[in-house]
């Protein structure tokens, strides 16, 4: 998506330095440049990539819903120019009926992308962005500041590759949750923090692989664990998840595909 485009721009490097700090409070150390994982946070950026078809200039859509033939321009630049050619009136020998004046819409029918709304700055690739700050490849955010391959998100911060997660900060591959902290692939989790590869958990502090629980802390495969034997284990675990995420960009494995197969 990114395509290594804009590599040096303000908006990917401040975006890259929220990505290493935030993985190395994940997993106790930097992962690498941004754009290497790219392949491995991207699929949560529902929307497609299409051209102006005033500039041929790449947009950013968010929805890969339009039909083949729709058009596009970028809302930001080329809005003026979209506006004079709607106002032009219809040729009037061409509408003998309603079919027809329908058919002349038709015509006129063009979508936009990139659009940046409020008070938004540094907005790359991304589409139906508001009062946002540094977003790369997103759609639908909302008063969110450093946020990347991401959609659905409101109040967020340091944010990559999440889909639908509400005031979370320092999240990563994470998908319907809401106030999260310092998570890593966790999904339909609430008011929780500090946690891996966990699923339907809600007001719980540093749990791995942990599920539909409440309330709970120190607990690793739904064990719980005294805090020395917990601190020790999640360390090690930790450890086998960052050497291979530095190693090939990227896990074998996913709390989606957990969900799958239940």
């Amino acid at each position: 998506m990114f395509g290594g485009e804009g590599m040096n721009s303000v908006t990917y490097e401040a975006l890259n330095k929220s990505w290493k700090s935030t993985t190395k409070i994940l997993f106790g150390q930097e992962m690498g440049e941004l754009t290497e994982y790219e392949p491995y946070l991207d699929g949560a950026a529902i929307g497609q990539t299409v051209a102006s078809s005033l500039s041929g200039k790449k947009l950013w859509v968010a929805s890969e819903q339009y039909q083949k033939e729709a058009k596009f321009f970028d809302y930001g630049e080329e809005q003026n120019i979209v506006s004079k050619s709607a106002s032009q009136p219809f040729d009037i020998n061409k509408i003998k009926d309603i079919d027809s004046i329908v058919e002349a819409l038709k015509e006129r029918f063009i979508y936009s992308g990139n659009k940046a709304l409020g008070n938004s700055r540094n907005i790359e690739h991304s589409d139906t962005i508001i009062d946002s700050t540094d977003i790369l490849n997103s759609s639908f955010i909302v008063s969110s500041k450093n946020v990347a391959y991401s959609y659905l998100m409101r109040e967020n911060e340091d944010t990559f590759g999440s889909t639908s997660s509400g005031q979370s900060t320092h999240i990563v591959r994470c998908f319907y949750n809401n106030t999260l902290r310092r998570c890593f692939e966790c999904c339909t989790c609430i008011g929780s923090s500090d946690c891996y590869f966990s699923y339907n958990i809600m007001n719980c502090t540093d749990c791995l692989f942990t599920f539909n629980v409440r309330t709970k802390r120190h607990l690793i495969g739904n064990v719980q664990l005294a805090r020395d034997e917990y601190v020790r284990l999640k360390a090690k675990l930790i450890g086998e998840m960052a050497e291979q995420l530095k190693k090939k960009k990227q896990l074998g494995f996913s709390i989606v595909d957990f969900m799958e197969a239940w």
